[in-house]
């Protein structure tokens, strides 16, 4: 617009220098001005850049690298700029919830920012309105990052999350697996927000809410990060990690994103101050990063239904009646209730809790390998609601809940485990719940292991081998002529563990390198062998 404004009036004064030029032989004086006006428009045009340079977000890398992550590809990133919402990317949030109604009138993109605006208005039964997009597209895992600062004055919860969207308008998890909150804030405590991990496949988990401490969230902007891989869940604010969530045991699933704030009497809120009324979260921009580096066929189950038991399997079912199901004492055989597996199902005998009551499913393992588990119980109102299991597996003990109000007849999935050869792993129940606690059956489900192994032309023999005194493993392999080779270990998180071999050039023959270090624990991996820089083995081991 400078150039435009000072174009035409620099083109008049040269044509009324060439007219005096006509008249007067000295005109020293007048380009001298036009020297000055000149060197002034360039000045101008200087710093109406900068102050555009000032006012744009800062342009984000295509590739960035994440140290839990490898190189990861920028996929999806708005900057908000423009005048409208970019209905290609986002939908509206339009739940009534808590103590709003989220209105598409209320989301508005201004001045490179997206504004959700929060207003003391009349909607749906509610006094206030808030405001909430997610996004179309659905992303899994890599790292999400978004800038913003929440609203002024008490009474709004503002989230910038990641969960599976039904299109129902708000927070129904019908296709939900998991629920990652980067930030949760409710304006009330304006010097902290808190993180979650939710667990919504079957019966509801969380790893529970752990609030971090920052400056003032209502004055300035701030970035906050995610971090998400098949075996983690690391949060950041200002690129500093405040926490990490092992999801290596949960079914894991395609996220859309979310940024929402409405009003809610979370936080121990008991008012909203109509004072600072009408506010807004603002935010500067939203990125996804999908992360490049190679990463295992996914032992967590992942698709776009809920998971259920695959015949096609290798499955061990295990029903209350077998010997491999055992008791504390005999429990109530009983066929009340219709839906059991099999010809009958077992209660504890009574409604009150009594922990001392247990049963267990002790499957007998062929071989080291994840599996899917499900249980299956009749439900009923007089069942527990939050009936307490113990998974022991091949990394460990894990404890959750199931519903058993709930889900009748039905196999409910609880997870995907590593299970060790033999009959070390069991699901176990507790009848400490208040509620006629049922064991019925549970059904362990081999997890398919795809290894991509290419046509070996160049490097015959590839194998890995355990060396059973002190289980390390080994590769051997060989290659027919001088090659240069690169030989690297990866976990179940595509991250590199090992740099074996790194372009190093070999003579001809059977070679042999050694695979694991003392930073690599127990579970899957993959070996990735390179010939002159060509993939040529692909191949996973379980250590």
């Amino acid at each position: 617009h400078a150039q435009n404004f000072f174009h035409p009036y620099v083109s008049h004064k040269a044509n009324h220098i060439q007219a005096r030029w006509a008249y007067l032989n000295d005109i020293d004086t007048e380009m001298k001005t036009i020297k000055k006006m000149m060197s002034n428009y360039s000045r101008l045009l200087a710093l109406c850049s900068l102050l555009c340079l000032l006012h744009s977000p800062l342009s984000s890398q295509t590739i960035i690298n994440r140290t839990g992550l490898g190189d990861c590809e920028l996929t999806f990133e708005d900057n908000f700029d423009g005048t409208a919402l970019k209905i290609d990317k986002w939908q509206y949030r339009t739940d009534s919830k808590h103590w709003s109604t989220q209105l598409p009138e209320n989301v508005e993109v201004k001045n490179g920012y997206l504004y959700l605006n929060v207003k003391k208005q009349t909607a749906n039964g509610m006094n206030y309105t808030g405001a909430g997009v997610i996004s179309k597209p659905v992303y899994k895992f890599g790292y999400y990052e978004s800038r913003f600062k929440i609203p002024a004055g008490n009474g709004w919860h503002t989230s910038f999350w990641m969960m599976g969207y039904d299109g129902s308008g708000g927070t129904s998890t019908t296709n939900a697996y998991q629920e990652l909150d980067v930030c949760e804030n409710d304006s009330k405590n304006y010097l902290s927000y808190s993180t979650n991990v939710h667990n919504w496949l079957g019966t509801h988990t969380s790893v529970n809410a752990a609030n971090v401490n920052t400056p003032d969230l209502r004055a300035d902007f701030h970035t906050w990060g995610c971090e998400f891989t098949p075996s983690f869940v690391k949060f950041y604010f200002e690129g500093n990690l405040v926490r990490t969530v092992d999801v290596s045991k949960q079914a894991l699933n395609d996220n859309n994103i979310w940024l929402t704030t409405l009003g809610s009497s979370l936080g121990g809120t008991t008012a909203i101050d109509d004072t600072q009324l009408p506010s807004a979260a603002v935010i500067d921009y939203v990125r996804y990063y999908k992360q490049l580096n190679p990463v295992f066929p996914e032992t967590n189950p992942s698709d776009t239904s809920k998971v259920v038991p695959n015949a096609t399997n290798p499955q061990i079912i295990i029903d209350n009646t077998d010997a491999a199901c055992t008791f504390d004492a005999p429990w109530t055989v009983s066929t009340y209730n219709t839906g059991f597996y099999g010809t009958n199902y077992a209660n504890d005998g009574t409604a009150a809790d009594d922990p001392a009551k247990w049963a267990k499913w002790t499957p007998l393992v062929p071989a080291d390998a994840y599996y899917n588990i499900f249980m299956r119980w009749t439900a009923g109102a007089n069942r527990p609601s939050a009936v307490p299991l113990e998974i022991q597996h091949g990394e460990g003990n894990t404890t959750t809940k199931v519903d058993q109000t709930i889900n009748n007849a039905s196999w409910r999935f609880l997870g995907n485990f590593l299970l060790l050869k033999g009959s070390g792993s069991y699901v176990k129940i507790s009848a400490s719940a208040l509620g006629f606690t049922v064991a019925d059956a549970v059904l362990f489900e081999q997890t398919p292991i795809k290894t991509g192994v290419e046509p070996q032309t160049a490097a015959t023999q590839f194998q890995i081998t355990s060396n059973a005194s002190n289980n390390k493993m080994v590769a051997t392999f060989e290659i027919q002529d001088k090659a240069e080779i690169t030989l690297q270990v990866y976990n179940a998180s595509g991250i590199l563990v090992n740099d074996v071999l790194n372009g190093k050039v070999l003579e001809s023959g059977m070679q042999s390198f050694l695979l694991t270090n003392s930073a690599m624990n127990k579970g899957f991996y993959i070996a990735v062998l390179k010939l002159n820089g060509k993939q040529i083995v692909c191949q996973r081991f379980l250590l």
